[in-house]
């Protein structure tokens, strides 16, 4: 598998237009495979357990022809970085009139976070708005910012403790508790685990390529039978492809999902990036732009490339060793 797969590879790298949870590039290695090409970019801080599903979700892109799906089209919802209050309201702006955007989640957790939200739902009265804390607060926190947001008609709060017990302490609020990293980032999603995110969360936030590719989101998806934000990983346009396809391949249709961050790109691999048009992603097949494609491999440094080779053969041999 492994000699296979380091013949088909080509290394990349994208730069974003803004900082992004401590990020401000993309790098991964782009798979060429007989039914398409597939992404694969797990964060550097990911081992290769974690790398692994990633890579599983990278292989299914490349080399398994698409199933038959629901809906050709997937509701995105747009997102606002943790930026000061006049820079996120502009930021916002941008969404709504480029994108026809009309749900926006914005990043919070830090010291600005609420005159950010006041500023944006001040400015945006009819928009739906939801926050992502990524599990920064405690409880006792927590609880008294979800009243704060909740007066500013906040619709939705993703993750706002690292726990699922203080998820479920600071549920009932008047902001309804969405979990990500709780699902995510779980070493193993036993059925005493769903349980648990049954009782702490009111909507699950799931990422195929994080979890591993289509066939474990929907499992996963009808398992919890919560409703399901469908969202992609930082992902350039051909990650983000195979993230609108495993939307469409919901029975139920998702709620408007994180399929809009194609706009944090400085740069992108393909012919035509996947942005929202009136709202909605297109569920579509990316086309890769060879030259563009050359320039972000031009991008990685030796170092780079090398570390990067390494952590993608760990990834694989531990994918084949638990597909044994």
């Amino acid at each position: 598998m492994i000699e296979d797969l380091l013949a088909r590879v080509q290394p990349f790298q994208v730069g974003l237009t803004t900082q992004f949870r401590s990020v401000n590039h993309r790098i991964g290695f782009v798979i060429h495979g007989k039914h398409g090409i597939g992404e694969w970019a797990p964060f550097a801080d990911y081992g290769p357990a974690a790398a692994a599903k990633w890579l599983a979700a990278a292989l299914e892109a490349a080399d398994q022809p698409r199933q038959q799906i629901f809906r050709n089209e997937i509701v995105a919802n747009g997102i606002v970085p943790a930026l000061d209050s006049v820079a996120a309201v502009s930021w916002a702006a941008d969404l709504i009139s480029k994108y026809q955007l009309n749900t926006l989640k914005i990043k919070v957790g830090d010291r600005d976070q609420l005159n950010r939200v006041r500023a944006i739902r001040a400015e945006f009265p009819d928009v739906t708005l939801r926050v992502d804390a990524n599990g920064s607060y405690r409880a006792t926190e927590a609880t008294e910012l979800i009243r704060e947001f909740a007066a500013l008609d906040v619709a939705v709060i993703e993750q706002p403790c690292a726990t699922l017990a203080e998820c479920k302490a600071v549920k009932g609020n008047g902001v309804l508790i969405a979990v990500d990293e709780s699902i995510r980032l779980a070493t193993e999603l036993t059925d005493e685990l769903l349980t648990e995110i049954i009782d702490a969360a009111d909507i699950a936030v799931l990422k195929p390529i994080p979890l591993g590719g289509s066939k474990p989101t929907l499992n996963l998806a009808a398992k919890l039978d919560l409703p399901v934000i469908i969202s992609g990983s930082l992902d350039t346009s051909i990650g983000l492809s195979f993230v609108a396809y495993v939307a469409a391949l919901l029975p139920t249709e998702p709620l408007p999902s994180g399929l809009g961050t194609s706009v944090l790109l400085e740069q992108d691999l393909v012919q035509t990036s996947l942005l929202p048009r009136q709202g909605v992603i297109k569920v579509s097949e990316p086309v890769l732009d060879e030259q563009l494609l050359a320039e972000a491999t031009a991008r990685i440094s030796s170092v780079e490339l090398a570390e990067l080779t390494q952590r993608l053969i760990a990834a694989a041999e531990y994918l084949e060793e638990v597909q044994l």
